[in-house]
């Protein structure tokens, strides 16, 4: 005889999970019901005063009561929550997700089709997550007799038969326009179903092992059926009826999600002396696959293949009885919205073990640890190198900026942030930016950087090259990056120079920031460029046209003008002859009256009429005249009596001559 233990098989994740969690909670504490559907597990709890009950009525306010895997509908969080109980939450991870995935269903307005059996405390809580108001099938009879809809969305009973639950949705899709089916039939199931077909397609019997009220276990022994497999379904090794396996020459034995390892080693140990007067002996092999001294340890390094995925983790076969979990915060940091748009299902990944099994009871694994051992040698080596790294902006605090580095973090100093000082890196939260690492210890996770490094070696770069570039008489774009109450500084592309208040503009102004700002993109002239002290003077006046020469452009001398009074002088007053143009007139030109007060002669404001006598376009100076303007009046006086009395002269003569 030759007994064979099917690959998976026993305790799920969900409800190893539960029954580790009621071993540790303080004698006196209550289940809410069994914890899971095995009668010998309940029993060794009790064993330890935890006990089940059927009701919160029976629980004395602020006890402590352990939710089982199976789960529970909203109202009892609320309840214990009314009572002050101090709730402990063991419902499957896969059951979590059905009852979510109903709840939105009904929040999205559509009906609501749970795949499952109406009595199981599972569906019965997935039914209250969604409000009560879902419709319940176990049988494709119940399918046919369904009216049809134009939309529904389905959820499964974890531990449904996959034979059945197909059957049944060809029947949906037939009757439902728009079906949306979230498939939550858990993957321990999925595989104990399959691995147990699978077995019972080449054994002359099928022992399954589980508790008579277990669904998942029912199904084990109804799967094993539909292959024409005899098939015995038992609690404990103490059911086994020996003689039914004579003349039998290959035995499979599975067990169910809620089927503790003890018992199956019980029943493993007496097929295994059966066997013993067999030619092939194999207490070695079946006595190994569940022997946990045996499983990996935290830090041991993996293969595995994913056979199912959500929008929260992954799950992992890496060769033990009880799937891996691959949350999504364990496969790339920063972690992905969504587990499945990282890993898909029949992906092989290796992985590393990522906690201490016996404590925390699943199989965590990561992706991302592998991915720090191969992230730090490549930083390293950079260091070592003298190279750039890219990093990302992550968080800011008083001291500096967090980044992360593909899977690890590290820390830029304030001081190391920039080139200029600042009080905060908030500005390269979210940026992606090149850093020199300037200390690193693995062992310590310290990963120290400098963005100022890099900021400074490019600020060398682009100098030397813009250097290149300069000569005197040279136009060049540049930006405002410094204020001074004498002048700005404009960046030329990597060098500075200085734009002095007074080569601003040819108008006088007050301040500089009453005509530039920081950032300011402008063209100016390069007035002179002293290479040895690397100093640069600019000049943004000398581009624009002097107005004043564009404004004399217009007179000439000679030319007679009006004036506005501006200023008085002692000596004289100012006048303006144009927006753009000013000009003196001196005492002497404006009276011939010696020692006279210009104050008595002129006011502000006046307007009168003057001479041009004089351009100075070098300096810049129009000298204005009243007696020029007089003179001239008077010389065209005696010009004009001259010519009258010409005139009159001639007038004469012939006239005398007519009287000859």
């Amino acid at each position: 005889m030759k007994v064979t233990v099917a690959d998976s098989c026993g305790f799920c994740y969900g409800v190893r999970r539960a029954v580790e969690m009621a071993q540790k909670v303080a004698p006196g504490t209550h289940t809410l019901g069994p914890i899971i559907h095995n009668p010998q597990v309940v029993g060794k709890l009790a064993e330890r005063n935890v006990t089940p009950v059927d009701s919160l009525d029976d629980v004395q306010t602020g006890a402590t009561i352990l939710i089982r895997s199976h789960g529970v509908g909203p109202e009892v969080y609320e309840k214990a929550a009314e009572k002050g109980l101090h709730i402990i939450d063991a419902t499957c991870p896969h059951v979590k997700k059905a009852q979510q995935d109903a709840k939105k269903i009904i929040e999205n307005k559509k009906n609501l089709i749970i795949i499952g059996e109406k009595s199981h405390p599972e569906v019965i809580s997935i039914s209250q997550w969604g409000a009560n108001r879902a419709i319940i099938l176990d049988r494709e009879e119940n399918a046919q007799l369904l009216p049809s809809m134009e939309e529904a969305g389905v959820v499964v009973q974890t531990t449904f038969s996959q034979q059945q639950f197909a059957r049944i949705r060809s029947i949906l899709e037939e009757k439902i326009k728009h079906l949306e089916v979230h498939m939550t039939i858990c993957t321990a199931t999925q595989q104990r179903q399959q691995s147990a077909v699978e077995l019972a397609k080449t054994m002359d019997a099928m022992i399954v092992i589980g508790g008579k009220n277990s669904a998942n276990t029912g199904r084990l022994a109804q799967v094993c059926r539909e292959q024409g497999c005899p098939t015995y379904h038992i609690e404990t090794a103490a059911e086994l009826d020996l003689a039914q396996f004579d003349g039998m020459n290959n035995i499979g034995i599975t067990a169910g999600a809620s089927t503790p390892d003890w018992i199956i080693q019980e029943v493993v140990k007496i097929m295994e002396n059966l066997q013993a007067e067999a030619t092939e002996v194999m207490s070695e092999e079946l006595l190994d696959k569940y022997d946990f001294e045996e499983t990996p340890k935290k830090g041991d390094v993996v293969k595995g293949k994913v056979i199912s995925v959500n929008d929260d983790a992954a799950y992992v076969s890496i060769g033990t009885k009880a799937e891996a979990i691959l949350p999504k915060k364990e496969m790339a940091v920063p972690a992905p919205e969504k587990a499945s748009d990282f890993v898909k299902e029949g992906d092989e990944l290796t992985v590393e073990i990522a906690n201490n099994i016996k404590e925390e009871g699943a199989i965590v694994v990561s992706l991302v640890k592998m991915k720090k051992v191969e992230d730090w040698k490549e930083v390293r080596e950079a260091f070592e190198n003298d190279q750039l790294v890219e990093c990302v902006g992550k968080e800011t605090n008083k001291a500096g900026l967090v980044v992360s580095i593909k899977s690890l973090r590290g820390f830029i100093p304030l001081s190391q942030g920039d080139i200029r000082f600042v009080k905060s890196l908030d500005y390269l939260v979210g940026e992606t930016f090149q850093v020199k690492v300037i200390d690193i210890d693995e062992h310590k996770n310290r990963l120290v950087l400098s963005r100022k490094a890099v900021l400074e070696k490019e600020c060398e770069a682009k100098r030397a090259e813009a250097l290149e570039k300069i000569e005197e008489g040279a136009v060049m774009e540049g930006t405002v990056v410094k204020i001074m109450p004498y002048g700005a500084f404009i960046d030329l592309g990597g060098v500075e120079g200085l734009l002095h208040i007074s080569d601003i503009s040819w108008k006088r102004i007050s301040s500089v920031d009453a005509v530039l700002k920081q950032g300011d993109k402008l063209e100016v002239l390069v007035q002179s460029f002293d290479k040895e002290r690397d100093r640069i003077s600019l000049s943004l006046k000398a581009l624009q046209k002097n107005p004043w020469i564009a404004a004399i452009e217009k007179f000439e001398v000679g030319d007679v003008v009006k004036g506005e009074v501006k200023k008085l002088l002692p000596f004289g007053a100012i006048l303006a002859i144009d927006p753009e143009l000013q000009g003196l007139l001196h005492i002497s030109e404006l009276t011939e009256k010696r020692g006279a007060n210009v104050k008595e002669l002129l006011n502000i404001g006046d307007v009168l009429d003057v001479k041009i006598i004089n351009i100075d376009t070098d300096k810049k100076k129009i000298s204005l005249s009243v007696l020029a303007l007089q003179q001239d009046e008077e010389a065209k006086e005696v010009r004009n009596y001259l010519e009258q009395a010409e005139q009159t002269e001639e007038s004469a003569t012939i006239g005398d001559a007519v009287k000859e």
